[in-house]
């Protein structure tokens, strides 16, 4: 089985040197799929790392990312981590799901930096990363449940229409 996902994986990097760097699509679609490959590999740390960059890129507001390592990125890894690793699978099963999940966590992100101004007590904490744990995300944890009874029939993967994938796809359904 692991030979299986080390191909996959092979592929699917293969494929992310081939992406245009503008596309932020096509390189979405290229750290989603890294994601899958890592988290049916057992290996979380690079799988939540490619599902940040997944749908941080497919967003592409880049006034949420000039600064590497900002609040928002924290805040950001934080919280999906907090989803995936929550799940009884732990990966996000599609493009949808992701951008979703996505959408979520930058909706209370922005009504938690609101609060955070509009407060008139100081928020006094040097280093919040502690506290973007505390905070809570409205998840819709019943995802999985909703997949498995709609029998959507391509596992983790949407359709694709490029064929550069083809083969990394194959490989881990």
């Amino acid at each position: 089985m692991d030979t299986k996902y080390h191909k996959a994986l092979s592929e699917c990097c293969k494929a992310l040197a081939e992406v245009e760097s503008n596309d932020r699509s096509g390189l979405g679609c290229c750290f989603f799929r890294l994601g899958v490959v890592f988290s049916r590999l057992g290996d979380f740390e690079p799988a939540l790392r490619c599902f940040n960059d997944a749908f941080l890129v497919r967003d592409g507001d880049s006034t949420l990312l000039e600064e590497p390592g900002s609040e928002w990125q924290d805040f950001h890894n934080t919280q999906m981590a907090m989803y995936i690793l929550g799940k009884k699978r732990k990966w996000i099963s599609s493009l949808a799901e992701g951008d979703m999940v996505h959408d979520l966590i930058k909706t209370r992100w922005h009504e938690l930096r609101e609060q955070i101004i509009e407060s008139d007590i100081p928020l006094a904490c040097a280093d919040r990363h502690d506290w973007f744990r505390t905070v809570h995300v409205e998840f819709p944890w019943d995802v999985e449940s909703i997949q498995s009874v709609e029998g959507t029939g391509n596992g983790p993967f949407d359709p694709l229409e490029d064929e550069f994938l083809a083969e990394c796809v194959k490989i881990t359904q």
